[in-house]
């Protein structure tokens, strides 16, 4: 069972719904394409938002994570316009490599197997 409150646990989702929309309508930018916000995580104060982020290409991780950072004042505006509130977690962007890792075990396994 989750330990965080319901409350935080909506704005996590409110800014990952919110930040998916505005990246797929204001980011014309073709490296997004593919991209999936895979979780955001708020610190204990509110103040910061961890959000990973995946991608198609791995070897495009840090370009698309510096993207993401040069937009975030963007995203925050948008996201303190629509949210209704004055004060937002600062966003701070993150490759997921969780899931780098699961793909990776797949491959190993699809080569024993053909081996």
């Amino acid at each position: 069972m989750s330990s965080q409150s319901p409350a935080k646990h909506r704005l996590q989702a409110d800014i990952q719904r919110l930040l998916t929309t505005m990246i797929q309508r204001d980011a014309n930018d073709p490296c997004f394409l593919g991209m999936v916000i895979t979780s955001v995580n708020l610190s204990n104060d509110n103040q910061s938002a961890l959000i990973k982020v995946h991608g198609m290409k791995r070897d495009n991780a840090d370009m698309l994570i510096e993207r993401l950072k040069r937009m975030s004042p963007h995203f925050e505006h948008g996201l303190r316009r629509v949210m209704g509130k004055k004060r937002l977690p600062k966003l701070t962007f993150s490759w997921d490599t969780a899931l780098d890792a699961g793909n990776d075990m797949v491959e190993l396994l699809n080569k024993l197997e053909r081996s």
